[in-house]
């Protein structure tokens, strides 16, 4: 079992119990491009937050780099450890189990709602980042739903698209 994965969004410090949510057939590749394409949409929003000291932003724009660039810039650890050993091994899929609390899924609304603000953003070429690509917004929709799933007390689905990128 594994803590959050959703590191630097999760709350932090609840004494909530934490239940299992396993992401089963989780394709390893398709992870890391999402996440890497995610970490470069953050290192642009740290800039532009730094940068709307100087010149004001759409207020749109500024309201989310206030929240990418800002609030969720400083790295909080998620935990990359079995993927990172499942990249080193060349397995296309694992199964995951993570541990975390109910109040996760508010992580997971907000977060849904940034994504898609920020991929808007990414489509009227404000951000040097491209918006999410169907099989990257496919990955995420299956991703954020098996915790609302889970949690709800459904199973787990597996992933059923394709393993690369």
């Amino acid at each position: 079992m594994t803590a959050s994965p959703f590191g630097r969004y999760a709350p932090g410090g609840d004494d909530e119990p934490l239940h299992p949510v396993r992401l089963l057939n989780l394709p390893v590749r398709v992870l890391v491009d999402e996440r890497e394409r995610h970490d470069s949409m953050l290192r642009e929003f740290a800039l532009l937050a730094l940068d709307a000291q100087a010149r004001p932003l759409p207020p749109g724009l500024a309201e989310l780099a206030q929240a990418f660039g800002v609030r969720y810039a400083t790295a909080r650890s998620r935990p990359d450890a079995p993927v990172d050993e499942a990249v080193q091994q060349g397995t296309a899929a694992i199964d995951v189990t993570y541990d975390v609390p109910v109040s996760v899924l508010e992580t997971v609304e907000r977060l849904e709602r940034l994504m898609a603000e920020a991929d808007d953003f990414c489509r009227s070429e404000q951000l040097l980042t491209l918006p999410r690509n169907a099989l990257q917004l496919r990955f995420d929709t299956w991703y954020f739903e098996q915790f609302r799933r889970q949690l709800a007390g459904e199973p787990a689905q597996p992933w059923d698209g394709p393993l690369e990128p």
